[in-house]
This record gives structure tokens, C-alpha cells and sequence, in this order.
């Protein structure tokens, strides 16, 4: 579907405001970035990176090079080559150059699958693909001045009633070092990798108003001693088509890093209003404050609430990171209770085997988790869940071998053992590869096959081929 009147009314004003600090854009959540980001950090390279809170911006990846670049001195010559593929990959953020880049990415998506299901179509920014060939084709604008940035990805797809739509599209106002964010983009909250239980990208990005600071700060006074801190504070407005038209989301985050090797997250979400539904200020206090919860007549609304860490030890001999999200669902006193939580441990290596890492994660939800009895559409936008995508009452298995060359890309083989409510067992096994052709030529490769067994037996299989070519 084309962008709404309200969406380009929104980018539009945004770019407008007046101008007092930086401003940038966001890399995008799939971008290959983070994985070397996050390899680096495993690796005690970078210190001071908060990337449980993502997307992160252009402009604070830049700093996290600089500051990689500065510690990689004497490391092993895998490590400089990450490094240096880094500086020349963000050289204009490390040069701190404005710009304006009508075309900066076109890319061709083609996807093919041979059922309707969606089982195997998870953490793709609510894309929904057909039986047999599915094309997608799009560029993305961006624009990086001083006080104001901009970003604008238009997408052309095979398979929608509307072959336009605005997949992602928003400006940033920055002052004094806090980004209002005015337009659609998507979100990831904890350090889990393969699902998180407040927000992903299992669903379709937000158009949203979002606050952050996209560098981390030292709070003053004690606040100093929880280390460099970020937030993230963002307001959207669920579709239309739900048993109760347009409630409210709004979703708000606090990450630090008391120790360089100790990263905490706290983290709440809420969904209020909607047609027929109070939304007075009096209700967006209780939401805020949880006061009420699940006493009939008073309550504001469905809530959530949980918190995450994520520990790196970056012994020589071996590193690693174990992690922890954990969040439950708000009731009477603000105490959230049916709690879910996903657990995961990352190799950035394999004893000396600097090119292979291995990354296990276990999640499992309650059987209320993603439900609500008022908003009983769910924890859902666009019929896609905004947290995890298995659901209600899953559990989940997944385990991934990566092997990384610098100079070449990235390749991985994948298992999910996975269930939820709806079904019994779903078994997926793939291959992914993200292969630099030339320095401006990628290309994307992924192929899973999955089993689902119990009520609805069935075989899928998913292919996917992206190129994609970087002005």
C-alpha cells in the first residue's frame, strides 16, 4: 500500500524543525554490521557498545570503529581485518561528512516458497509471502545534514493488492544530543539474536514518534556509577482492522553498562485506548505507572514488563557471552508475573578457530504470554506478533554455526526445533550466506527446509535471493 497522508505529513514536518546537533540515520537490523559489531565486543575490542538496543545509529557505529580501531592495536590479524573492513565500510562517518544520496542502495529481492505458510517467514518486518515466486524491488534515500537526517526506502512487491508501499521512511531531528524521530522504521529490544520478547521485527515497522539518545551518556551524580546509559521511548498507533480499531502502543527502554563487561536493560511496553476505549490522561498515567492492572473498570490496558543482561567474558583462550531476557505480563501492585524468558550463549570463536563462531539460544513463553482479554487480537500488528514469533505458549530451540571471512562474507548453517500453541512441532534446518561480490555488490543467499508435525502435517520450503548494489 502507498504511505499514508499522515505518514509523509509526519517525514515531511520532521525535516523542517529547526537544527541544533548532528543528526543521523539508523542501520538497518539486518545489516551484517551488528554481527561484527557484536564479534568485536564478544572479543573485548569495543567496551563501551550498548547494542542490546537496536537499530543503532550511522553515527554511533562510526564511534564504535574509532574506538575498535583504537583497541584491535596488537590483536590477531582476523581482528584488524574486521576492523578495517569497518573503516572502509562507515569511512563517512568516520569522516563525519553530510551528505545527500538520492539512490544510496537499490536491491531485487526473490523469494520463493512452496505453501502458503508463514512457519518459516519470521523477523522479516511483517513481509508476507505467496505460494511460488515472490519479487521485491527497491532503493533506499539518504540524507545526512548537520541538525536533520532523513531516510526513505519506496518497495515494489509482486504479491500485494498495492505494488507500492513505503517500507521504511522517517527524519530525525537531533538537539543537544537527543533524536526525535518522526516516520516508520523498525525496532529490536535485548541481546537475544534470534528473538526477543517485547519488540522485534517479527511484525511490520511502526510509524511512529520515538526519543533516544543515540550515544550513550554518564548520567550525573551517583547515576555516573551505572555507566554509559541509553533510552529509547516510542508512541505508535495499532491498524484499524482489529476487535478494537487503533489502540495505542507505547514501548520504553533503559540500557547501561556498569562494568565494561556487564550490560543491564529494563524495558516496558503497553498497549491503551482504541476505539471505545478511555484515553484520557488519568489512563495514560495508570499505563505508565501500572496502577490498576487487571482490576475491572480501572484497568488502562494490556502491559508488559521485563528486563535483560547480557555478560561477556573475553578470556584469550576462549571468549563468550551468556544472556538473559526476561519479561512477564504487568498485574494488580505492577508486578509482572507469567514470566517468559529466553537464554543464550555466543562463541565469537571456537578456540583458535577464528573464522567459526557458535550462538545457542532457548526461549519459552506462558500460555497467556501475547494474550489479553480486552485486546483480543493480541500482542499483535498486522496479525504478526510484535515480540517473538512463536507465540503463545512456545518453547524454542535454536542453534547456529557461523563461518566469517573478512574478506569475503559471512555463512551459516542453522537449526529451530520449535512449537506454540497452534502447533505441535515445527523443525527448520537452513543455510544463509551473505557474500560481498565487489565492494558496492552483495548478494544474499538463504534456503530453509521445514518440518511440521501434529495437527497440520505438512513440508516447507523457503528460498530467498537478495542482490543488492551500494552507490
Amino acid at each position: 500500500m502507498l504511505p499514508s497522508k499522515l505518514e509523509v505529513l509526519l517525514i515531511l514536518f520532521s525535516l523542517f524543525l529547526p537544527s541544533f546537533a548532528y543528526a543521523s540515520t539508523y542501520l538497518k537490523l539486518d545489516d551484517d554490521a551488528y554481527i561484527l559489531l557484536e564479534r568485536l565486543e564478544a572479543e573485548g575490542v569495543i567496551k563501551s557498545s550498548l547494542l542490546t538496543t537496536k537499530p543503532l545509529s550511522y553515527k554511533e557505529v562510526g564511534r564504535l570503529v574509532k574506538e575498535a580501531e583504537e583497541n584491535s592495536k596488537g590483536r590477531s590479524p582476523y581482528i584488524r581485518a574486521i576492523v578495517n573492513y569497518l573503516k572502509s565500510r562507515f569511512s563517512d562517518e568516520l569522516k563525519d561528512i553530510k551528505f545527500i544520496k538520492p539512490a544510496e542502495t537499490v536491491y531485487l529481492k526473490y523469494h520463493y516458497q512452496d505453501s502458503l505458510s508463514q512457519l518459516l517467514n519470521y523477523n522479516n518486518d511483517g513481509d508476507t509471502f505467496k505460494r511460488g515466486a515472490n519479487l521485491r524491488v527497491g532503493f533506499g534515500t539518504r540524507i545526512e545534514l548537520k541538525g536533520i537526517s532523513f531516510y526513505l526506502n519506496p518497495e515494489g512487491r509482486s504479491s500485494e493488492d498495492n505494488d507500492a508501499l513505503l517500507k521504511w521512511g522517517y527524519g530525525i531531528w537531533s538537539v543537544k544530543g537527543i533524536d526525535l524521530q518522526i516516520g516508520k522504521d523498525s525496532k529490536w529490544w535485548g541481546p537475544c539474536y534470534h528473538g526477543a520478547l517485547l519488540v522485534s521485527n517479527n511484525a511490520e515497522p511502526f510509524t511512529m514518534i520515538s526519543l533516544t539518545n543515540p550515544e550513550p551518556v554518564l548520567l550525573p551524580w551517583v547515576f555516573k556509577y551505572l555507566g554509559p546509559f541509553r533510552f529509547n521511548l516510542f508512541v505508535t498507533r495499532l491498524e484499524k482492522k482489529r476487535e478494537i480499531p487503533k489502540p495505542y502502543l507505547w514501548g520504553m527502554r533503559l540500557n547501561f553498562k556498569p562494568l565494561p563487561y556487564i550490560e543491564i536493560g529494563l524495558q516496558r511496553t503497553a498497549i491503551l485506548g482504541g476505539k471505545g476505549r478511555s484515553e484520557n490522561l488519568n489512563t495514560w498515567f495508570k499505563s505508565f505507572t501500572g496502577k490498576g492492572e487487571n482490576e475491572p473498570g480501572i484497568e488502562a490496558g494490556d502491559q508488559k514488563g521485563g528486563g535483560d543482561i547480557k555478560i561477556t567474558i573475553p578470556w584469550k583462550i576462549q571468549p563468550f557471552q551468556v544472556y538473559l531476557e526476561a519479561a512477564g505480563e504487568d498485574e494488580a501492585g505492577g508486578l509482572p508475573s507469567n514470566w517468559a524468558y529466553i537464554f543464550g550463549v555466543y562463541l565469537p570463536r571456537i578456540g583458535n578457530i577464528e573464522e567459526l563462531s557458535l550462538r545457542v539460544e532457548y526461549a519459552k513463553t506462558t500460555e497467556v504470554w501475547y494474550r489479553h482479554h480486552i485486546y483480543k487480537d493480541g500482542y499483535t500488528y498486522k496479525n504478526r506478533i510484535i515480540g517473538h514469533y512463536m507465540g503463545t505458549d512456545g518453547e524454542d530451540l535454536y542453534t547456529e554455526i557461523t563461518y566469517h571471512l573478512p574478506e569475503l562474507g559471512i555463512f551459516s548453517i542453522f537449526y529451530d526445533k520449535w512449537r506454540n500453541i497452534e502447533y505441535n512441532k515445527i523443525k527448520e534446518v537452513g543455510l544463509k550466506a551473505n557474500i560481498r561480490v565487489k565492494d558496492a555488490i552483495q548478494l544474499g543467499l538463504r534456503y530453509s527446509y521445514g518440518r511440521v508435525s501434529g495437527s497440520s502435517k505438512k513440508d516447507i520450503n523457503l528460498l530467498s535471493i537478495i542482490l543488492s548494489y551500494n552507490f
